[in-house]
Formats: C-alpha cells, sequence, structure tokens
C-alpha cells in the first residue's frame, strides 16, 4: 500500500492532465456538431469522463491518507468525497440517497477508518438490498455536536455498522444501532464552529 500511495498524486497529475485534453476537444466538438443525436453523444462522452475523474479522484485520495491517526474533517465533506466510489459499490441508479448538512462542524475521528467502514457498508449492502432499495446517508448540524445516520431497509443487517458505531464511540460520540440502519453523534472539537 506504501507502494501505492507513492503512486497515487503522479498518477492523480497524469490522469488530470490527460482529462484536460479530454473536455477541452469535447467542448471544441460540441459547437460544431449537429444537434440532435451527435450532441447527446458528446454529452454522455462528457458524463461519462466527469465520473472517471470522480471516482479515481477519490480512489487515489483516500490512497494518501495516513492511516490509524485522528484527524478534524467536517462529516459532510467526508461523504461527498467518497460518494463516487459509494455509487460504484451501489449498482443500481438511485440506490445511494445523500442528505447532507451544508455547515456540519468539525469533529475527530480515524478518517482512513471511517471511510472504509462506510465503503464495507455500501459494499455489503449492494449485496443484500432488496430490488429498488438503497442507503440513505444524512449529516445534521446541532448545537455542539454532528449527526450522521446510516439508513436502510428495516431488518438489513450490515456489519460494517458495528465498525462505525466502534469508531464514532472511541472517537467520543454515541452510536445507536437499529433496524433500520444507525445513527451516529459525534461532538464538535472545542474551540471550533
Amino acid at each position: 500500500m506504501t507502494s501505492v500511495a507513492t503512486l497515487a498524486r503522479p498518477v492523480q497529475h497524469d490522469i488530470n492532465n490527460l482529462l484536460t485534453v479530454v473536455f477541452a476537444n469535447l467542448e471544441l466538438l460540441k459547437r460544431t456538431a449537429a444537434p440532435g443525436g451527435p450532441q447527446r453523444q458528446l454529452d454522455r462522452i462528457q458524463e461519462a469522463a466527469k465520473r472517471l475523474e470522480g471516482s479515481t479522484r477519490a480512489l487515489l485520495s483516500m490512497l494518501r491518507r495516513p492511516t490509524g491517526q485522528e484527524t478534524r474533517l467536517r462529516l459532510s465533506e467526508l461523504v461527498s468525497a467518497i460518494q463516487p466510489l459509494l455509487l460504484l459499490l451501489l449498482p443500481t441508479t438511485g440506490s445511494l440517497l445523500l442528505e447532507l448538512a451544508e455547515e456540519d462542524a468539525p469533529v475527530q475521528v480515524d478518517r482512513t477508518a471511517f471511510e472504509d467502514a462506510l465503503l464495507t457498508a455500501a459494499q455489503e449492502a449492494a449485496e443484500v438490498l432488496p430490488r429498488n432499495a438503497g442507503l440513505r446517508l444524512v449529516t445534521e448540524a446541532r448545537e455542539g455536536e454532528v449527526g450522521l445516520a446510516i439508513l436502510h431497509p428495516d431488518g438489513l443487517s450490515l456489519p460494517a455498522l458495528n465498525r462505525l458505531a466502534s469508531l464514532a464511540q472511541r472517537a467520543g460520540g454515541r452510536a445507536e444501532l437499529g433496524t433500520d440502519g444507525l445513527r451516529l453523534t459525534l461532538q464538535v472539537m472545542p474551540g471550533q464552529d
């Protein structure tokens, strides 16, 4: 993993350079393409390139993070950053619903372990979710604390939620595991807003 982490920055730089060429040429082509089918095809190519950019950015960013260290972060930013990877793990359109607070205060948790547990929960959910069902992740900013709910259809068992609960408790927070998912509460870092 150390070797892969060392490669993450140059690989991301190379991908960014290649995608810059793709996006620039797509814009040029869109200006001259006939309306209708050709424009729609170029739009699909552009959307695919944006998804590639988001997925590689999320993956390479995770590889560069130190493990086993608690860090200051906003839960809504953490979930947003790994959203492309969550979407890859949850195979059907609409199987991930995010409701993220715009202004949640920073908390302190082991980011790498937290991201890993969220991704594992998505993978577990993908294996057992009923058709047309999905995960719902909700962050809430409250006075002095931040909440994160990972909700799923009643009765679904996702062992990774126990890891998330343990991580939250280790960081001084609370965890409530119910039949419909997990609700975490983490204390805002003292002196921070």
